[in-house]
């Protein structure tokens, strides 16, 4: 019998933009509504307090949690504090070894009273420039960008047709309703858990973001389909497959795609915009 996925631990809630996003602002833990990309239009609040400390080896709990006045990460990987801070999955960073994926760190920081009315005000892309700034400052990381011509899937509609139900919780709006009211059409829900996405209201490039983090492989989206829909994937999920049993009967992710789904992956290589790690030092305690 398939063990149920969902859990406290399991289970994440998160909203999502329904519009169509590239390759590198595919989810992370910023599978949240991020707001524009572009700059701030004046200079971003300043960090009052950071502090940075190892995290306790004994303890295993792990934490990433935006608050009204700042940011808490608890038990994170430099690689980890990366992909949050430039909205990039792991196989999109290179340059990392040794402790930069193996040490762990707790992060606080919060801006000043004063500056907290407008700190509330930025979108999550800008408390992620936020973050870069003080990874920047507290590692000395030098990085670059560069893209890169690497394996991706294709996620594509199989021949038999999509089996996508179509959301009636969320009406799909036009291109030109988008256009006009941008800020009308973006949540839908969403739960992941171990081998397992479900959502409400949905589009495809929810999927595929998934997908590209269950595979470890930019998913592009080809199916065509641009509506809203309530999908629900069950999977083998990776550590049974490492010899867990509780989910032994459960479909590769492959499987499932195209039997649950009526969609299918093709394996393919495409340009994915990747951040190179050129320097970093451990940072000092606080």
């Amino acid at each position: 019998m398939t063990k149920s996925p969902w859990g406290p631990a399991a289970a994440i809630v998160v909203a999502l933009m329904l519009l169509a996003q590239p390759i590198r602002a595919q989810l992370t833990m910023s599978d949240v509504d991020r707001g524009t990309n572009a700059p701030a239009a004046g200079p971003l609040p300043e960090w009052d307090v950071a502090v940075m400390k190892p995290h306790p080896a004994e303890d295993h709990s792990m934490m990433w949690r935006m608050t009204e006045d700042g940011l808490s990460l608890i038990n994170l990987p430099l690689e980890s504090m990366i992909c949050s801070a430039w909205n990039l999955k792991t196989y999109q960073v290179s340059g990392l070894s040794g402790w930069m994926k193996s040490s762990t760190f707790d992060l606080t920081a919060k801006v000043s009273g004063d500056d907290v009315a407008a700190y509330k005000k930025l979108s999550v892309a800008q408390r992620e420039q936020m973050l870069q700034k003080l990874l920047i400052e507290r590692f000395q990381l030098k990085v670059h960008m560069e893209t890169k011509t690497l394996p991706i899937y294709d996620l594509v509609v199989d021949k038999n047709g999509s089996k996508l139900k179509v959301s009636t919780a969320i009406e799909a709006p036009s291109d030109e309703e988008r256009k006009a009211n941008p800020d009308k059409y973006k949540k839908g829900s969403m739960m992941m858990g171990p081998g397992a996405y479900e959502g409400t209201g949905m589009p495809v490039q929810s999927l595929t973001s998934t997908l590209g983090s269950v595979l470890g492989k930019p998913v592009h989206d080809a199916t065509g389909l641009t509506g809203l829909y309530d999908i629900t994937l069950h999977f083998r999920p990776e550590e049974a497959e490492a010899g867990n049993d509780d989910n032994a009967d459960a479909p590769s992710v492959f499987s499932a795609v195209q039997e649950q789904l009526g969609l299918k992956l093709l394996p393919n290589k495409g340009p994915v915009e990747t951040l190179v790690v050129d320097a970093a030092q451990k940072p000092e305690v606080d």
